[in-house]
């Protein structure tokens, strides 16, 4: 997994939160595929619904499941659930925070950006990068976005997402 966003510098010198999109879903971590295989067989019959998800079905990985709560115009996101494992990850849970009120400007357009995929298209997506939207740029993730549509299949309403982090060998570590 490359360190995909470490040279994204804007206009001000600061480092960026830029994370690599991968609409090819080559999703390397068991974890992340075992989310997409769960929420693909949800969506053989129609696009897959918050209601079709069972949280005892995905098991063991609800540790790294993410659930984001949708509004539409202007388009804004909220955590609704945070996994433990990402919390572990980040050191903050930002359950029940907007992004708005969570993400400084520039880091929020950012995220906004790469939510903003899934929530717009309907589509799943990939992401890889660092942990630098939480001050964690010596960690590396991977991550799924994948919609969930409202009762009549039109509009997505939630996004379910996974993220999976591992140690890069190189960066800044805690101190």
């Amino acid at each position: 997994m490359p360190d995909a966003d470490a040279l994204q510098i804007d206009l001000m010198g600061e480092h960026r939160y830029r994370p690599m999109a991968d609409p090819t879903l080559s999703i390397e971590a068991p974890v992340l595929q075992r989310l997409y295989s769960y929420w693909n067989n949800k969506s053989k019959l129609q696009r897959p619904r918050r209601i079709d998800i069972d949280p005892l079905e995905i098991g063991v990985d609800i540790p790294n499941v993410v659930l984001l709560d949708i509004a539409h115009d202007p388009l804004r996101f909220r955590w609704r659930l945070l996994g433990s494992c990402i919390v572990d990850a980040t050191g903050r849970n930002a359950t029940g925070k907007r992004f708005e009120d969570f993400y400084p400007h520039p880091v929020l357009a950012d995220v906004m950006r790469v939510f903003s995929r899934s929530a717009l298209t309907g589509l799943p997506i990939r992401h890889v990068g660092t942990g630098r939207f939480a001050d964690r740029d010596y960690l590396a993730y991977e991550s799924v976005h994948l919609p969930l549509f409202d009762a009549n299949g039109r509009n997505v309403e939630m996004i379910m997402g996974g993220l999976h982090f591992r140690r890069l060998s190189m960066g800044r570590r805690p101190s």
